[in-house]
């Protein structure tokens, strides 16, 4: 409990990238810690830097995510169903010498607060984001819900297992190189039943993006793909200018879905599946996730809970800024026991 309690106070200090780092906060602030846990009479001994990694390997990830996402997670409801953006992440400081992949935490995050419902992890070399991403979907209770994925995600049994009761939007590339053509041919040979114009100003930079839904329920597919109920498919033409120095950039984007009765809700999606990203970007620039470097599975696991685990509570503060609020609770420990204890999490 206390080391446990001292790695999250440390890591929302904004002490994360650093086992040391974090380390020698639970150190220096070890008396306060113990203070406020009502374990002052017991006195144990502080551990020490060489043991935190091996108490932390001792930690069941498997057990920690549930109980971070039972009290923290998000409430389900078929009444209501949201989307949710499934990808992975890799845990840059995993990858041991000589190798080119190492851990990766697959992760479910809701479009409309980055609020993360759910996460996995899997060995880069011997396991597969696919199969970790299904886990989700059953585990998670995702299965009615509606789910956007990326390219990787395009085959028959993934989208099979969520046109059953939920939907889904995924994209289409020449993973699946037979499909694609098929759309592609039957997209040039029809009209569009939905279009839809956006733009965004954002870091110096405009983006254009231009979106067309087709009909493809008529479309004659491959038995395999049968299940997956393909009924439209969606182009977007993305045009980005970069205003300083005048430069464009054309791309152009394929999506399949289950949904046809809303296809302006699925372009909204398409667009609202780049929440996973920043969310990774959050866990690399605002607690420097990619900056720690432990070899130990377990630990690597364990300490990607803590991170889900920091973002959460930072949410409940309702702060703008998290790292102006991590600063503040690093410069004023008593604010975060505080507040800590306002919300019962000590």
């Amino acid at each position: 409990m206390v080391v446990l309690s001292g790695v999250i106070l440390a890591i929302l200090c904004n002490r994360d990238g650093n086992l040391s780092g974090i380390w020698r906060h639970m150190r220096n602030n070890y008396a306060q810690l113990l203070q406020h846990l009502r374990l002052e009479d017991n006195n144990p001994a502080v551990v020490s830097r060489s043991h935190l990694p091996i108490i932390l390997s001792k930690v069941s990830g498997t057990v920690f995510d549930r109980l971070i996402f039972a009290e923290y997670g998000i409430r389900l409801s078929k009444k209501q169903r949201k989307w949710f953006a499934i990808d992975s992440k890799e845990l840059k400081g995993s990858i041991k010498k000589g190798e080119k992949r190492g851990e990766a935490v697959v992760q479910v995050v809701e479009h409309e607060t980055q609020a993360i419902q759910n996460q996995n992890y899997y060995a880069g070399n011997k396991e597969s984001e696919i199969e970790k991403s299904r886990e989700l979907l059953k585990e998670g209770g995702l299965l009615d819900q509606k789910v956007s994925f990326d390219a990787l995600h395009c085959n028959p049994k993934t989208m099979e297992m969520m046109a059953a009761e939920g939907s889904y939007v995924v994209g289409l590339k020449n993973n699946q190189e037979k499909l694609q053509k098929s759309v592609s041919e039957e997209i040039a040979g029809s009209k569009p039943i939905y279009e839809n114009v956006t733009q965004e100003k954002q870091s110096g930079r405009v983006e254009v993006r231009k979106y067309e839904v087709y009909d493809l329920s008529a479309m004659t597919k491959e038995s395999r793909w049968e299940k997956s109920e393909i009924k439209i498919g969606i182009l977007v033409r993305r045009e980005t200018t970069w205003v300083g120095s005048g430069k464009e950039r054309a791309e152009e984007s394929l999506y399949l879905s289950n949904e046809a009765a809303n296809p302006g809700e699925v372009c909204r999606a398409i667009r609202g599946h780049w929440q996973v990203e920043v969310n990774n970007n959050l866990r690399d620039t605002t607690l420097s996730e990619d900056q720690l470097c432990v070899k130990e599975q377990g630990v690597n696991r364990v300490m990607a809970g803590f991170r889900t685990l920091a973002l959460a509570l930072l949410r409940l503060t309702g702060c703008a800024n998290k790292k102006e609020q991590m600063d503040e609770f690093a410069d004023n420990f008593g604010t975060l026991i505080k507040w800590l204890k306002s919300i019962h999490f000590l």
